[in-house]
């Protein structure tokens, strides 16, 4: 069973009816009622490919794997609409001998003749797909025409008859037109968005079939607003075009393209009333396209972001950041991978700032009396909006009070429901009073001329402000100046600045290059000291017997390893490197031996302090240094050969002091050894025959097992 749409499952009964008949048709062939199953799942689903469709997809599984007597459909139509899912399922009907039923003829997709049939009627059932969409298409366009085909009419708008009008409600029309006057000001549907929220400003939305419905700004909303061109007062048709593609399953689907405006199918200029211009609304357009391309202003001290330009290749140069800034070409110079211009930004931007400023000064206080002006304008605004949105909330109030006193008191299940209608739309009819008698109260009074005349001559504090942002000056600098082209002149040692004003002139300035700043010298004594050390230990080490000593960079630093090893670059020391090849055993420091021997850091400490085993010598303050023989490796074990004790129990048997133990060590009267792992790890000693031969160490104490263990 299949219905193309769900407007046919609603509508045509009767096709849906007959399709569940066929469950009769195939009883009365003979089949019982526990072997016919009904596959309805794509229901309001297009046949014209397998893409989404279940039960054209359970359909092939079951036929495929033989489980299928006979399929049974109104028509061939019913099954697929497409060449390629249609031939598919009659070769695995010919393959299992499954028979297709279409109405009351009965075909067998293994004998040559029906097979022939059922492939034409495959092939007219898509034809006819095609010949239908055609004639569907021609009709839409016809109608497109003549600027009367309409699908869903945005919000603002409404239509009488066949013509279309603007939307009469106060409220949609100055929500709109706020839109719209705020991105003339502010240049950004984001920062839009962000205003309309900040004043409290809902946008209007109409659904398909519904009213229209308000709700807070959105930045979807209010692209929608600025780029539906009938805002602009004209009819399109065809923005988007439909493709059929294959997804990575390898699975036909249909989306849309937005395509460009030169390749709309229809666009008749000034067909209705707008509520902007069909020009301005272009010029919204360029505005945006030149956002979406990263060349809005952004945070950032750098001023010329966006508008310095490279004056040796002609590209636009880019901004790096670090203590300051600077600006920085990425195309390579030719057969070298160094940039044509690196240069620092904050002197160029003093001077591209002074000569802005310079040229701004006469008309400061007409700027100033401009933008307060503006900002009246758009408190009253904000206002306005606020004032409608509670006469709209008064006039719901009043609606769903006349609704509730309409209804018979008797009839508690719709009053009750009436009710508490009323007591919402009161509830928003009082916080919409709320929030215009707060705006009402934080509406900053008028200024005072005299004091704008004042901040009019001083164009420099208004442009240092602490209010003003890096973004603003950035726009507002944009608002004169095309572009800053920028070029390095290494013969004069200059950045030859050359500033573009919008309407074709141009300054010309110079700046001398900033010199880099001498290093200061090392000392002679701390670079013999970093030549003797550098053959035995890295950086790090050395950095810490530098600072042992109380050495300090020229600036008054401590060293650390990357100090160190600036200062070798400087005087060309070598680095460290492990001598290979020399037969020797490695010598490294306390926590790579603590690390090779699987041991703490104190224990190898305590064995060098003991005497056990020997240090490098090394320059005073310097860090021990240990060489690793095999011997001393093998004094590190995992378990204690035959013949070791714990050095407790070996003091026990001896009768003497741990102390004694650790001085017999040294003398190597004893041999020891240290375990690294198991309950009893720690020094071990050996007692045997030698042990026993040294004289005054044994005393007449008791060998129970309890010493012993």
């Amino acid at each position: 069973m299949r219905q193309s749409s769900t407007r046919q499952v609603l509508e045509n009964r009767e096709s849906t009816d007959r399709q569940y008949a066929l469950r009769d048709h195939a009883l009365a062939l003979g089949w019982p009622s526990e072997r016919i199953v009904t596959i309805d799942a794509d229901l309001g689903v297009s046949g014209s490919t397998s893409g989404g469709r279940k039960g054209y997809e359970r359909l092939k599984q079951e036929v495929s794997r033989g489980r299928v007597g006979a399929v049974l459909g109104l028509e061939v139509s019913r099954f697929s609409r497409n060449a390629v899912d249609w031939f598919q399922l009659l070769e695995w009907c010919r393959a299992t001998d499954t028979l297709l039923i279409e109405g009351e003829q009965v075909f067998s997709p293994a004998r040559h003749d029906d097979a022939l049939v059922l492939s034409i009627k495959g092939s007219l059932s898509e034809s006819e797909l095609t010949l239908l969409r055609a004639r569907l298409r021609g009709g839409a366009m016809n109608k497109a025409q003549r600027g009367a085909l309409y699908h869903n009419l945005p919000a603002g708008f409404l239509l009488e008859g066949d013509r279309l009008v603007k939307d009469p409600d106060r409220q949609v029309r100055h929500a709109i037109g706020e839109v719209f006057a705020r991105f003339r000001e502010q240049g950004s549907a984001r920062r839009v968005t962000a205003s309309l929220l900040d004043d409290g400003v809902r946008l209007p939305a109409r659904m398909p079939g519904r009213e229209v419905a308000w709700d807070d700004a959105t930045y979807g909303r209010v692209i929608g607003i600025l780029r539906n061109p009938m805002m602009g007062g004209a009819y399109a048709y065809g923005r988007k075009r439909s493709e059929r593609v294959l997804d990575d399953a390898g699975v036909l689907r249909t989306t849309k393209r937005t395509i460009p405006r030169d390749d709309w199918h229809v666009l008749i200029e000034d067909h209705h009333e707008g509520y902007v211009s069909w020009q301005d609304w272009l010029e919204i357009q360029e505005r945006m396209s030149a956002n979406a391309i990263s060349r809005e202003p952004r945070e950032g001290a750098a001023l010329l972001q966006t508008l310095a330009t490279c004056g040796h290749c002609g590209h636009r140069l880019h901004t790096r950041y670090g203590r300051a800034w600077s600006y920085m070409c990425l195309r390579p110079m030719d057969g070298s991978r160094k940039s044509c211009l690196h240069v620092g930004g904050v002197r160029i931007d003093a001077v591209v700032e002074r000569a802005f400023l310079d040229a701004v000064s006469p008309a400061g206080v007409e700027a100033a009396r401009l933008a307060a002006e503006r900002s009246e304008k758009r408190d009253d605004a904000g206002l306005r909006s606020l004032q409608l949105e509670v006469e709209r909330c008064r006039h719901e109030a009043g609606l769903a009070e006349r609704r509730y006193y309409k209804i018979d008191p008797d009839n508690r299940l719709v009053a009750d429901t009436l009710e508490r209608d009323w007591e919402m739309a009161l509830r928003a009819l009082e916080e919409a009073g709320r929030a215009l008698d707060h705006a009402r109260q934080s509406q900053a009074p008028p200024p005072d001329p005299a004091r704008l005349e004042a901040l009019g001559e001083r164009v420099d504090d208004l442009w240092h402000a602490n209010g003003v942002t890096p973004r603003e000056r950035k726009r507002l600098l944009a608002c004169l100046v095309e572009d800053v082209t920028l070029r390095i002149d290494r013969d004069v040692g200059a950045v030859e600045i050359v500033m573009h004003w919008k309407g074709g002139e141009f300054d010309e300035f110079t700046v001398p290059l900033q010199r880099r700043r001498s290093v200061p010298e090392d000392g002679t004594e701390t670079v013999e000291l970093v030549r003797q050390l550098v053959g035995l230990y890295n950086d790090s080490d050395i950095s810490c017997v530098l600072n042992q000593r109380g050495r300090v960079t020229p600036k008054g630093l401590p060293f650390n390893r990357n100090r160190v090893h600036q200062l070798r670059k400087r005087h060309g020391i070598p680095a460290h490197a492990r001598k290979a090849g020399d037969g020797m055993a490695p010598v490294v420091g306390v926590l790579e031996a603590s690390r090779q021997l699987e041991v703490s850091e104190s224990t190898v400490y305590r064995w060098i302090r003991e005497g056990l085993i020997a240090a490098e010598p090394t320059l005073a303050g310097a860090p021990c240094r240990i060489r690793l023989t095999d011997a001393l490796r093998q004094r590190f074990r995992a378990e204690p050969p035959e013949g070791f004790v714990p050095a407790r129990t070996a003091a026990r048997r001896l009768g003497v002091s741990r102390q004694r133990i650790w001085q017999r060590i040294r003398d190597g009267d004893l041999q020891a050894c240290h375990i690294n792992r198991g309950p009893d790890r720690g020094l071990f000693v050996q007692l045997g025959e030698a042990a026993a031969s040294l004289p005054g160490l044994f005393a007449d104490v008791p060998d129970n097992p309890e010493d012993g263990q």
